[in-house]
């Protein structure tokens, strides 16, 4: 009985907690529904006089929204206050996302002090505003708030505004200046990217940082003055900013981004305070207006392409503190003429100097880097000085087409020069099948260059014949041991009388190559038969004379500045130098 009468009270104790738990679900279940009735009630969608809103009932506010059938155009006055059909008054406090994005048609617009931000994209492609007032009460540029707003010719930032979205600008090529209120702390990435009409902007000192691609292709601005509050410029910050003549950098600055300045071809000279310690990936790359610069002792790293292509770069000195350059960090700088690599450097990155072509001396102050030095591309015309306990590791590194290496003093006199004689000139000349040089001087080596100029494109047949042939320019300079290099020889190779042994395969062609040259008012053709009879005129067709070839080459001396010279059938023409 007693068992019985336990195992009921459990039972019933059972019964009354699923009850209880069922009630609570039901309980649940209600307040959601009930939430959501009540959001449902709190949120709407209204077309008010020609604007789509989204109302929300709880706060009294409304969000201005973009036409779903249609765009806005014309001169529009956005109102503070709207009735919903219901007759209750709701605030206008926002111009949602996309609000007006596209509206090419969009020609002026009035916004009310209630607003306090402008949406992302709010008037992304609004090319036909051409002016634009934001009331104080505005927080908020979202990103891309005027994004390609190419009409827009001037803005007031009011002072309420903290921040810059991201790209807000891009692309407002009518823009000539704006000013930014000192509440804005940061600008954001692209914020004025590709603002090409852009000349003049003033930053103020509460900005800290510039953020990436900040000001990017905007050609038109000359000069920039950065705050001292700033303290980093993004990557490719001021990237083709080709206009910009000059920028002073304050010593706040502690990096430049990759790309910080690359493009800027007006770029004269620049000063980078010791605040810096190290130089971005391509940072003053194809910066070709670019004479001098001044590297402080706090930089250690010169980045990958840091001054590449910077053509008009004569001589730099990279400081003490320098302990790497990068890969192909002064490729490209043609003007280049001399460098000093202090003994701090310990790592040259691959074709560090490629198409330096004009470098003429190169100063090692340290031992020998574990880099491949062939891998330099530094010219084998080059002088290089070197310590004196490290020649012979130097010459073993660049190996034997490299003759000028030398020891040099702390004083930096050097313990050699180079040579004073001169190489002499190559001669060209074309026979048997083959292309050759000559020096006088014993022991010469050639240095020389092909360019086809004969290629033809879009061109035109009237008869549906095609007359093949080919030019090659010719470029040759001799260097030897103790000489100075030569002067560059130039001449022609043409390739004349070709013809078919077998019409059915184009490898069978037969060609017959003559160079010609002209030095000093004597032009000389080789590569004839001995005693082919070579006729000169003038470019109006006037007969000069004529030369039996002799040893392969005939030559005519003359007072043209144009010379046509007759092989058989074929006519040459000689440009004299």
């Amino acid at each position: 009985m007693k068992d019985f009468t336990l195992r009921k009270r459990f039972l019933d104790c059972k019964r009354g907690t699923s009850s209880l738990f069922k009630g609570f679900v039901m309980l649940v279940v209600l307040m959601l529904m009930t939430m959501s009735s009540a959001m449902a009630q709190e949120a709407k969608f209204e077309v008010i006089d020609g604007f789509r809103y989204l109302l929300e009932s709880g706060m009294k506010t409304a969000t201005l929204l973009p036409k779903t059938d249609d765009k806005y155009c014309g001169d529009i006055i956005i109102p503070e206050k709207v009735k919903d059909n219901d007759g209750v008054e709701y605030v206008v406090t926002s111009l949602g996302t996309s609000c007006f994005k596209d509206c090419s048609g969009l020609t002026s617009i009035t916004i009310p002090s209630s607003v306090t931000s402008l949406s992302n994209y709010c008037f992304y492609g609004c090319r036909g505003l051409i002016s634009i007032t934001i009331p104080s009460s505005v927080t908020l540029l979202g990103e891309f708030c005027f994004s390609d707003c190419s009409g827009l010719k001037s803005i007031t930032i009011p002072s309420s505004v903290t921040s810059l979205g991201e790209y807000c600008f891009v692309g407002c090529s009518g823009l000539t200046s704006i000013t930014i209120p000192s509440s804005v702390t940061s600008l954001d990435d692209g914020c004025f990217e590709v603002c090409t009409g852009l000349t003049s902007i003033t930053i103020p000192s509460s900005v800290t940082s510039l953020g990436k691609s900040c000001f990017v292709g905007c050609s038109g601005l000359t000069s920039i003055t950065i705050p001292s509050s700033v303290t980093s410029l993004g990557n490719y910050c001021f990237k083709e900013c080709s206009g910009l003549t000059s920028i002073t950098i304050p010593s706040s600055v502690i990096s430049l981004g990759d790309g910080c300045f690359s493009g800027c071809s007006g770029l004269t000279s620049i000063t980078i305070p010791s605040s810096v310690t190290s130089l971005g990936y391509a940072c003053f790359s194809d910066c070709n207006g670019l004479t001098s610069i001044t590297i402080p002792l706090s930089v250690t790293l010169l980045g990958h392409y840091c001054f590449a292509k910077c053509t008009s770069l004569t001589s730099i000195t990279i400081p003490s503190s320098v302990t790497s350059l990068g890969e192909s960090c002064f490729s490209g700088c043609s003007g280049l003429t001399s460098i000093t690599i202090p003994s701090s450097v310990t790592s040259l990155g691959y074709g560090c100097f490629e198409d330096c072509k004009n470098l003429e001396t190169v100063f090692f102050k340290g031992k020998k880097c574990n880099s491949g030095y062939n891998g330099l591309y530094i010219p084998t015309t080059s002088i290089i000085k070197v310590p004196k306990e490290y020649l012979q590791d130097y010459k073993d590194a660049f190996g034997p087409n490299y003759q000028y290496i030398y020891a040099w003093n702390p004083d930096e006199t050097g313990e050699d020069s180079k040579p004073v004689t001169q190489c002499s000139t190559p001669s060209v000349s074309y026979g048997e099948g083959k292309l050759m040089f000559a020096c006088e001087t014993t022991g010469a080596k050639y240095h020389y260059t092909i360019t086809d100029t004969d290629i033809k494109s879009d061109a035109l047949s009237e008869n549906g014949e095609v007359s093949l042939s080919a030019a090659y320019n010719i470029s040759v300079y001799a260097t030897a041991d103790g000489y100075k290099a030569s002067d560059k020889a130039e001449a022609t190779l043409y390739w004349i009388d070709a013809n078919l042994d077998n019409s059915t395969n184009i490898n069978m062609v037969r060609t017959r190559g003559v160079v010609a040259s002209a030095h000093d008012g004597i032009v000389t053709l080789s590569g004839l038969d001995n005693g082919e009879v070579v006729k000169f005129y003038a470019a109006d067709g006037k007969y000069l004379g004529s030369s039996v070839a002799a040893n392969g080459a005939a030559s005519y001396a003359v007072n043209e500045s144009l010379v046509i010279a007759k092989v058989g059938k074929d006519s040459i023409k000689i440009a004299m130098k």
